[in-house]
């Protein structure tokens, strides 16, 4: 009985995979995230060996970062506006070009300061265009039955890569040097591009646009405009508001929580980072094997969220401390998830793309803006007080988010969308394209 249980969930967990398509995409991306979070960890520890300064390193991210906030809804808008396999294949081969270039620089020692905010803003331009890319693109590799497994599968990669990179760029950095995290990782970018070069296009879902979209700016705002219009989104929206700004800081929180509360070692600092990915892939392990995920489970996990949050910055201990980064890491990737797949489930196919750069846009683009909140709160109270005052906010968007729906009567279940004429496009196989036929 127990073995026939665990088949069920096993089945349930991994049944986007028996999708050809979506199989590729995934292998790929397993490959290319822990090279992307090899090179974090390798460039973080370049800018600390030419500078000695915590501010150029928190400059750095913020660089890498304040594109997103900046640019990510005109990506959005481009992800629906585009077939989304071509344009991801010019969005990697670009963040590849970049990871190699900061290897040649770090290789032949002439790299300098100044060179890794230029890559590190360029890599924010990249991501800002193609976060909504590959979180819409999932909708065209599977059909809308397998859209809550497909997607989180796609954070279980996330998590898995942020929990094997940092550890591995430890060890390249350690046996081979800094440039061979950045080569290794313009390398790993060969997966996901080989992935997409050979999909069955003859197998993807349909995309639909509307006709006479209209320029960029004019879709931004449509897009804008049809969440403030739709409460089971804007309902989401409003919690992911809070959340991302005033809990969305770990790059921020956890140094602080170990030099401040803790007084931790540089391997108890690496420790509880794993404490975060790991509760993170556990969560994402479960979610996989859940379907569609409810308001109730989004709401549980932005509560749960706030209040780990406050005791986080109660605790002296280490291991109570990575216990709660366990917990915080779960509850961050079952709500950020929840709200990225009902995101996708809500919103029709032509404004799946502007729909992911605003969860983008929360969730990541609010990093500048909610780690200064942070660091100046520190500054006024106390780390524990920082901690208490960004816990209080987050269970306070979930308040505000359980007024708008009681007002807004937003339900589980889908209502009318505006309408649209939409245009159904769907890329050309192969053997469709012009030329096929005669070999040319």
């Amino acid at each position: 009985m127990l073995n026939a249980f665990v088949q069920r969930m096993s089945q349930r967990q991994f049944a986007a995979l028996k999708v050809r398509n979506f199989r590729l995409y995934f292998g790929g991306s397993v490959i290319s995230v822990a090279g992307t979070w090899m090179q974090t960890t390798g460039q973080a520890w370049l800018v600390l060996k030419i500078t000695d300064s915590p501010l150029a390193l928190a400059t750095v991210a913020s660089l890498q970062f304040l594109p997103i906030t900046l640019f990510t809804l005109f990506g959005g808008a481009f992800a629906d506006r585009f077939p989304r396999r071509p344009v991801m294949f010019i969005t990697q081969s670009l963040a590849m070009a970049q990871s190699l270039l900061l290897g040649i620089l770090a290789a032949t020692g002439t790299v300098e300061i100044w060179h890794i905010y230029i890559l590190a803003a360029s890599l924010g331009m990249i991501n800002a265009l193609d976060g909504p890319l590959r979180q819409s693109f999932v909708s065209e590799l599977v059909d809308r039955e397998h859209l809550p497994n497909a997607i989180a599968l796609n954070s279980l990669v996330q998590n898995l890569g942020r929990i094997l990179g940092p550890a591995a760029g430890g060890a390249v950095i350690g046996f081979f040097g800094v440039e061979t995290a950045f080569f290794l990782n313009a390398a790993s970018f060969v997966g996901i591009l080989a992935a997409l070069a050979i999909l069955d296009r003859s197998q993807l879902k349909p995309r639909v646009v509307k006709a006479n979209a209209g320029s960029v700016f004019r879709q931004v705002g449509e897009g804008l405009g049809f969440a403030r219009k739709t409460p089971r989104i804007l309902f989401l929206l409003i919690l992911a508001s809070f959340i991302g700004m005033f809990g969305y800081n770990f790059t921020t929180i956890i140094p602080l929580v170990a030099t401040y509360l803790l007084d931790a070692s540089p391997n108890q600092f690496g420790l509880l980072n794993s404490c975060l990915g790991a509760g993170s892939f556990l969560a994402a392990m479960v979610l996989a094997a859940r379907g569609r995920p409810s308001n109730a489970r989004v709401l549980g996990a932005s509560l749960a969220f706030g209040i780990v949050l406050v005791l986080i910055g109660t605790s002296k201990s280490f291991l109570l401390s990575g216990f709660l980064f366990v917990c915080v890491g779960a509850a961050s990737v079952t709500f950020s998830t929840g709200v990225s797949t009902s995101l996708q489930l809500l919103a029709p196919d032509y404004m799946r793309g502007r729909m992911a750069s605003m969860h983008q846009l929360l969730i990541a683009g609010s990093s500048p803006v909610g780690g200064e909140l942070t660091g100046a709160m520190v500054h006024t109270v106390s780390v524990s007080g920082a901690l208490f005052l960004n816990g209080a906010m987050c269970c306070a968007g979930v308040a505000t988010a359980l007024v708008y729906r009681w007002r807004a009567g937003v339900t589980e279940h889908p209502g009318d969308d505006i309408e649209v004429r939409p245009v159904v496009l769907r890329e050309p196989a192969l053997s469709e394209q012009p030329g096929a036929a005669t070999g040319q």
